[in-house]
């Protein structure tokens, strides 16, 4: 039957078989080659439970990375329901600018968030030529084009912030000579932890404040990002080489007005937000 198609071969075996017949998915996966008839191993049964544990695991994993509810799913083990239910009722999160952030920010996030944009509006507006040739943005997001087989496989991909710090230290300074970098990033626990903060101070880097749950002042998540995975949409890689030529592609062939535009329109966040008493900017 190497020459038939598997309907063919489907309604050869229903002639002969009858309702006994195989069903035409296990007809598909034997034309591409399976010989066993014994179910494939699995990596078990689901988590079902809501434990402290998993709740506390998907809240470090929400605060620090952007991640959609499936790549959460495949990260702690559960059911795709109980992240939904996490997320939403345990957690009280919803979606923003590709991040999981509350649904209801408190009192004092609020009150954060318009005292910091009032001081960032006010350094921006003091002069706006000088903020962006001394601003520096850093920021990370997941795009995936294959499934790594093990985390320690994972782990090859990653490096120690604080050396990745002095790489980048020694590119800049040649860029910007004696000014003053004005360095942004948010407020995860690894960028606020106490060797990065030291590396921070021995570069003397001025670093502008980001208030807590506030992916909508942020100038990676309100754009950057956003513009970047609709231009990986649809495109598939097979090596990390290819993957890093097309993201290279990519930055460079947007010119400088893509990125200077982009952070201006932190301007109006920052005003909006002050307007909005310290509500989230959704446009």
């Amino acid at each position: 039957m190497k020459d038939l198609t598997p309907k063919e071969i489907k309604d050869e075996l229903n002639n002969i078989h009858s309702t006994s017949a195989p069903a035409f998915t296990t007809v598909m996966t034997n034309k591409r080659g399976r010989t066993s008839t014994c179910d494939a191993p699995r990596s078990g049964r689901p988590i079902e439970a809501a434990t402290p544990e998993i709740i506390d695991k998907i809240h470090d994993i929400v605060l620090t990375d952007r991640m959609k509810v499936r790549e959460l799913v495949e990260a702690i083990g559960t059911s795709h329901d109980i992240v939904i239910s996490i997320l939403h009722e345990q957690l009280g999160t919803k979606k923003l600018s590709a991040r999981w952030v509350p649904c209801l920010l408190i009192v004092d996030h609020k009150r954060d968030r318009v005292t910091i944009s009032k001081q960032c509006l006010e350094m921006f507006q003091h002069n706006p030529d000088e903020f962006l040739r001394r601003f520096i943005i850093v920021d990370k997001t997941w795009i995936h084009f294959f499934i790594l087989e093990t985390k320690e496989q994972s782990k090859q991909w990653t490096s120690p912030s604080e050396a990745l710090l002095d790489r980048f230290n020694n590119i800049l300074r040649k860029k910007l000579a004696k000014k003053k970098v004005l360095f942004h990033q948010n407020n995860a626990r690894v960028h606020t932890c106490p060797a990065l903060m030291t590396k921070f101070n021995e570069f003397r880097y001025e670093l502008l404040p980001h208030p807590a749950y506030s992916p909508d002042l942020a100038p990676c998540d309100c754009f950057r990002f956003l513009n970047l995975k609709k231009w990986f949409g649809g495109k598939r890689f097979t090596t990390r080489e290819q993957f890093i030529a097309e993201t290279e592609a990519y930055f460079e062939g947007e010119n400088k007005s893509y990125y200077s535009d982009g952070l201006k329109k932190l301007e109006n966040r920052w005003i909006k937000c002050i307007e909005l008493k310290g509500d989230y900017v959704e446009k």
